[in-house]
């Protein structure tokens, strides 16, 4: 039987791993290089607080409440960004793969718990892209977000294959 919370979840997994995979494989020096407007440290620092705050979300669409976050996302969270850059502003590599592996672990073990029911209920809060704001939104943005920032990590620092 298909189990779509099960499939996304092991995709989340998955696109987590390939992404820190792909930052232990960075150059010394590359983990502080800039890509654009932040640095490899800088995403990691981004994932830390998405892995939290995507963990608190859920947990508040379930119940019905608008995430703070969304109220950032016309701005392409750019200030929810900034914060968790400052706040979690270790430049050790492996300080920051143990940040980001902890907050995983306490997502992925919430994530679990969420009833099959509730995983892509429409508690009535909007997204501020069209469309209901569900579980499996919130998981499938995050998902999408380390499988980028991998991309431009790699396009930015890796030599080609």
């Amino acid at each position: 039987m298909f189990d779509p919370k099960a499939v996304q979840l092991a995709n989340l997994e998955a696109a987590y791993r390939a992404f820190c995979d792909t930052l232990r494989s960075l150059p010394d020096e590359a983990f502080l290089v800039p890509l654009g407007d932040w640095t490899p440290r800088d995403i990691a620092a981004h994932f830390v607080g998405w892995n939290r705050i995507t963990l608190a979300g859920s947990a508040e669409l379930r119940e019905g409440v608008r995430p703070f976050y969304f109220d950032d996302g016309t701005n392409n969270y750019r200030k929810v960004n900034a914060v968790f850059c400052e706040r979690f502003a270790s430049r050790d590599r492996a300080e920051m793969l143990a940040q980001i592996a902890s907050t995983m672990d306490e997502l992925v073990s919430y994530l679990r718990l969420v009833p099959e029911g509730e995983w892509e209920l429409d508690t009535g809060v909007v997204h501020y892209r069209p469309g209901p704001a569900t579980v499996a939104r919130c998981v499938d943005s995050l998902l999408r977000d380390y499988r980028n920032h991998r991309d431009e990590i790699l396009a930015g620092h890796l030599p080609a294959a």
